[in-house]
């Protein structure tokens, strides 16, 4: 696999699996690089933005390839990556995680409201990147990353008179002539 591709290019598409397995990984980078920091160095704030910088564009070109996957544009990468940071910065903001900040009861409606809005929104990015199938066959974007196999792969495959008859993957439910 080219990693280069995979964690800096914007072209191209990405299934399910290998985002998932991306953005696990990119968690758990994450992790350590913010832990570990807090020991190694004197300011944290600083080496967490030279981790941050790196992880963003990441995640943006990986978020990409899977929206290509989808039919979709890359440029909604944007809009997730801006859905995902608003939704820390207000769950922060209304449990006072980070700011500490005392809301007032005029506002509560407003927050709640927009509590809402963004839980839609962050449901809605997790349906479409995780769970809903890329486009069937080559798109725009490329061919269909669950269809590209290596070489190697396509010359052992064994012949069709060679695999036993009830491993053949039929179409429906039922063999054929046994239709209930």
């Amino acid at each position: 696999m080219d990693f280069v591709w995979l964690l800096f290019s914007f072209k191209g598409r990405l299934n399910r699996a290998r985002y998932l397995i991306v953005e696990l990984a990119l968690l758990a980078v994450w992790v350590v690089a913010l832990y570990g920091s807090s020991f190694l160095v004197s300011s944290p704030e600083t080496s967490s933005w030279l981790v941050a910088i790196p992880m963003i564009w990441i995640n943006m070109a990986t978020t990409a390839k899977r929206l290509h996957d989808r039919n979709r544009s890359g440029w909604w990468a944007v809009a997730v990556f801006v859905v995902n940071r608003l939704s820390y910065l207000y769950y922060g903001l209304f449990f006072g995680l980070s700011f500490g900040v005392d809301i007032s009861t005029a506002r509560e409606m407003l927050l709640v409201m927009f509590a809402v809005v963004l839980s839609l929104l962050q449901t809605w990015v997790v349906i479409e990147l995780f769970f809903v199938i890329g486009t069937d066959g080559p798109n725009r974007f490329g061919p269909d990353p669950t269809r590209t196999a290596p070489v190697a792969a396509v010359a052992s495959r064994p012949e069709p008179q060679d695999v036993p008859d009830f491993l053949v993957r039929r179409s429906g439910p039922f063999p054929p002539g046994a239709r209930g």
